[in-house]
């Protein structure tokens, strides 16, 4: 580990944000973690973070958010020892949750109130993805404060794409993730699909990953679709919750998405029939299965 000056605050220590928050120790970065069930944070202070007590009692001049949605979002500078409440708050504040636009404007404007810049940085990736230095970023936001969260970003993933001076980083994910659950909808019906007609899932798998529609993606999650590995990457309430979002921010708009509204009818169905409960969303293959009768069993060499 190269040890640097720089400070910051992480909050929210989830699954992914624990993960981004290692890569920043391990770049040598000083990090105060803090979550709201403090105890979710012992594996960072192990790995060399110190433990914050309140967002509001942080002194680092970059603080950094990620949490599960737009209440959480609200809450972190709503509360009475929220993130602008302390007596100095930071330069900038960087947040990485995917929430709605209303959500991260509403943020920006509290933040400005404070004379801190706020930036949005969605990410597209998950905790593997996070540790293989794989990660990218949708950034957006006031141009002094990106050029000041960029260096740490690329501490934790490979790529920065900045989309704006606003909030349309938002925007950019939440279409990533719209795009994201289609394509998992059809491959769940596809894998069913080839499967009643006698072609192991593998097979297909094997020739889509190699074909021109073939994708990280579609590499990523073959084992969850043929071995019925659906080890939670992303849950199906989380990948329902972003299309909800991105649907509403197209009736917003007047946006026709018959599609996208098709697979979020999908995802609560899914969701209703507990065949994804604990699992991936991935687990939209179980769903599909059922409905066309067929019996699906892990594949195994």
């Amino acid at each position: 580990m190269n040890q640097t000056n720089q400070r910051v605050s992480w909050l929210g220590v989830g699954r992914m944000g624990e993960a981004m928050a290692e890569r920043l120790l391990a770049g040598g970065v000083g990090v105060q973690a803090w979550n709201r069930s403090p105890d979710k944070v012992a594996g960072l202070v192990a790995a060399g973070a110190t433990l914050l007590a309140s967002p509001a009692l942080s002194d680092a001049p970059v603080a950094f958010s990620m949490v599960l949605n737009d209440e959480a979002l609200d809450a972190l500078w709503q509360a009475d020892d929220g993130i602008l409440a302390g007596a100095r708050p930071p330069d900038v504040w960087v947040d990485c949750s995917t929430v709605s636009p209303a959500a991260s404007q509403r943020a920006a404007d509290a933040a400005a109130a404070r004379d801190v810049a706020f930036v949005c940085a969605p990410v597209s990736g998950n905790p593997l993805v996070v540790r293989s230095g794989n990660l990218i970023f949708a950034v957006s936001g006031p141009p002094a404060g990106v050029a000041t969260a960029t260096p740490l970003l690329r501490h934790i993933g490979r790529a920065v794409h900045v989309a704006g001076r606003g909030h349309e980083a938002r925007v950019v994910k939440l279409c990533t993730n719209l795009v994201l659950a289609v394509l998992t909808q059809a491959l769940a019906e596809a894998l069913v699909l080839g499967q009643s007609h006698g072609v192991r899932r593998a097979a297909l798998m094997e020739f889509i990953n190699d074909s021109a529609i073939g994708s990280p993606f579609t590499r990523y999650k073959t084992d969850a679709f043929v071995r019925l590995d659906l080890e939670p990457a992303f849950t199906p309430e989380g990948q329902r919750k972003d299309l909800r979002l991105a649907l509403r921010l197209a009736a917003e708009h007047e946006v026709p998405m018959g599609v996208s509204s098709a697979t979020e009818v999908e995802f609560s169905r899914l969701v209703a029939s507990g065949l994804g409960e604990g699992l991936d969303f991935a687990s939209l293959v179980l769903l599909a299965a059922r409905d066309a009768g067929i019996a699906i069993e892990p594949e195994h060499d």
